[in-house]
């Protein structure tokens, strides 16, 4: 039996470094929000061992691949050694920002889960998520969140009126190399203060009300607040990115000159997307670029309740 699921990428709407924590880790608030731009990943059953076969060069098939280390918590949690072969079907550029491997590493939670037939408690699952990486949390959520702490604590953010989808947006990436630890370590001295308690509270107008059974000590965001205009689009991360990689500055106000209503830099970067009011100017601009050696990847958002149907009978929901 062979298992085939989606594993979409990922946008930062907004991202803020609130100060340094206790632990050494940026304390971080961020909106966070899934693409239809998507790894393929089959799992099949074997005897035993774990196998990684992927299309894409730079990937690593060993323990460096958060797909290899997810089924290996899962088998060092029920103390079994399950076998498994993943094939990963690479769409999502490498270190873009995106999310790539923190996707696969939550799909392959979710699909050995089901394939294993391992019970796995909610709050435990979420914690398995957050050992693996500070995004592979949301990736079992999908949609939009609001993600604090290191990121890893997220919160869905309902959207009754659908003003989160976000139908022409582009993403371009030239494979620039962007070290997220050395980001980090050059952010201005204003950025990375002892945490303090008086920077907590939301900047964004949303509300948090719990609501039972959702997800673990759960709470639901929402907001009559337009919490994803382009007026809103902000990431702290670009004040030490973009001057160190004057391409990714060149490509953000290329696409502001071809008509974007607004372009920002997800996660750490490299990858710089772009939101566009119609879909032939996304196009102009995504021909554009190819011509001058970008890939550009026309995508849509994709809300909570498609992203969980799409999971099929791994969905948390």
């Amino acid at each position: 039996m062979t298992l085939t699921l989606p594993s979409f990428a990922k946008i930062n709407r907004t991202l803020e470094i609130l100060g340094r924590r206790p632990d050494g880790y940026h304390e971080l608030r961020t909106i966070l929000q899934t693409v239809d731009l998507a790894d393929t990943l089959r799992f099949t059953p074997i005897d035993r061992g774990i196998e990684i076969v992927c299309d894409h060069p730079e990937v690593p098939l060993d323990e460096r691949n958060l797909v290899w280390r997810a089924a290996r918590l899962l088998n060092e949690y029920v103390g079994a050694d399950y076998g498994i072969r993943v094939e990963i079907e690479k769409r999502i550029p490498a270190a873009g920002g995106l999310g790539g491997g923190s996707s696969n590493a939550a799909i392959t939670l979710l699909a050995l889960r089901h394939l294993w037939q391992i019970e796995v408690p909610l709050r435990k699952l979420f914690a398995m998520a957050s050992r693996l990486g500070a995004d592979v949390p949301f990736f079992l959520v999908g949609g939009s969140c609001l993600g604090v702490g290191r990121g890893d604590e997220v919160y869905p953010i309902t959207d009754p009126q659908g003003r989160l989808e976000t139908p022409y947006i582009l993403l371009v990436n030239r494979g620039i190399l962007v070290p997220t630890r050395d980001v980090y370590a050059s952010l201005p001295a204003e950025l990375t203060k002892p945490l303090s308690g008086a920077m907590m509270p939301l900047c964004l107008e949303v509300l948090f009300v719990h609501v039972s059974g959702h997800l673990p000590g759960s709470k639901i965001a929402s907001s009559n607040a337009d919490i994803t205009s382009v007026q809103r689009l902000h990431n702290d991360l670009e004040i030490p990115v973009l001057p160190r990689y004057p391409q990714l500055r060149e490509v953000r106000e290329k696409l502001l000159e071809l008509g974007a209503v607004g372009a920002l830099l997800s996660g750490s970067g490299s990858t710089v997307f772009a939101v566009f009011e119609n879909d032939p100017a996304r196009q102009n601009a995504a021909t554009l670029l190819r011509h001058d050696g970008w890939q550009a990847f026309p995508v849509a958002t994709v809300g909570l309740e498609r992203y969980q149907r799409l999971l099929g009978e791994v969905s948390l929901f």
